[in-house]
């Protein structure tokens, strides 16, 4: 996302120890006395969380995450049921440093076997021009199969929820959408009410576990592009299949803060490949209702994601975006994939 100036580690780590209750080193001689060996702190750091690498062979992840923002260790487990070896085991070992100070929050320790490889971004920067090459066709073409397998061991593994949990989201979405249906121009309304016209087709989906920030800093893949794991599983929750669709077309295309989306050569082709191989590991072809709903779970998904601030426990609600910064750059998104006809979504 847009930044005013240069990432730095030191600043990111530094901002988090503003709002907890520990220290660096507390965490690090954590870390060590947990796993041993050296610790090294991860490259890119998250914003409610301190990460290091540890261990002998730095074999380890260890993440110390403010308690406002503790992970669902029942989400968890799941994500290893449904996922496998793509999702990575944690396991919780209590908190740092907990005490009654109500303007500093404790940080909660978790530990995780490292996955292998490196995130789909440090991929990109290294391999990633000329973009339309022969080697990277070849590696978004792995990368694509790979995510379309990834998508359906959740399609593959429907989860039961409550009436009560698919009402409370049912209203919660609808909710949301009112509200851009308010705020955001003109040119979005016919496609927000479409929305909203269609919620009980979007929630005739099977309601699977997804990943809600599935993007290129998040994807491990190896020297081929073969996607090798997935990381960060804070935001995952069950929801109706297609809910982190839109993330697809940041592997088919990119977008600059100048001139918004722009696709790949290949990108009808990594589309196509997609949706063949998804229809091959769920052993059918989707029906043309399916497909619509599907269609209209990626939209809704994308609007809420994209139409408003970041949803985090120890921020403020989030609100629709506004002409700032952020919001200029989401609005690049929701133009580009909603509104462009050279870059909006297929039908499926």
């Amino acid at each position: 996302m847009p930044v005013s100036k240069e990432y730095s580690q030191d600043d990111a780590i530094a901002e988090l120890f503003t709002q907890t209750c520990t220290t660096r080193s507390s965490c690090e001689s954590k870390a060590l006395e947990l796993v041993g060996g050296t610790v090294v702190p991860v490259e890119v750091q998250g914003v409610c969380s301190y990460t290091v690498y540890a261990g002998p062979k730095l074999e380890y992840v260890v993440q110390f995450r403010l308690k406002s923002l503790k992970l669902d260790l029942k989400i968890a487990t799941l994500a290893e049921q449904v996922y496998g070896s793509l999702a990575p085991s944690v396991k919780f070992h209590g908190a740092l440093d907990e005490n009654d100070n109500a303007e500093k929050e404790p940080l909660l320790v978790y530990v995780m076997e490292r996955m292998m490889g490196i995130t789909h971004l440090d991929f990109i920067l290294a391999h990633g021009f000329p973009e339309n090459s022969e080697s990277n066709f070849a590696s978004r073409r792995n990368l694509m199969t790979d995510i379309a397998r990834f998508m359906a061991l959740s399609w593959n593994a429907p989860q039961e929820v409550s009436s009560e949990y698919r009402e409370s989201l049912c209203r919660k979405y609808i909710s949301d959408l009112q509200l851009l249906l308010l705020s955001l121009p003109e040119r979005f309304h016919p496609t927000i009410q479409r929305c909203l016209d269609q919620m009980d087709s979007v929630f005739s989906l099977p309601m699977v576990l997804l990943h809600r920030d599935f993007g290129t800093s998040n994807i491990l893949v190896d020297e081929s592009c073969h996607l090798t794991g997935v990381i960060d599983w804070a935001e995952a929750e069950i929801c109706p299949f297609g809910q982190n669709l839109h993330s697809l077309e940041a592997f088919t295309g990119t977008v600059h803060l100048r001139n918004g989306w722009r696709r790949y050569e290949d990108y009808n082709n990594l589309q196509a490949l997609f949706w063949n191989t998804f229809s091959d590991e769920i052993g059918r072809e989707l029906s043309s209702e399916t497909k619509k709903a599907i269609e209209t779970s990626r939209i809704m998904a994308l609007l809420l994601s994209r139409g408003f601030t970041k949803r985090f426990a120890n921020l403020p609600p989030p609100t629709p975006i506004c002409d700032n910064d952020v919001g200029r750059y989401n609005m690049l998104y929701l133009d580009g994939l909603l509104i462009n006809t050279a870059t909006k979504f297929l039908e499926l």
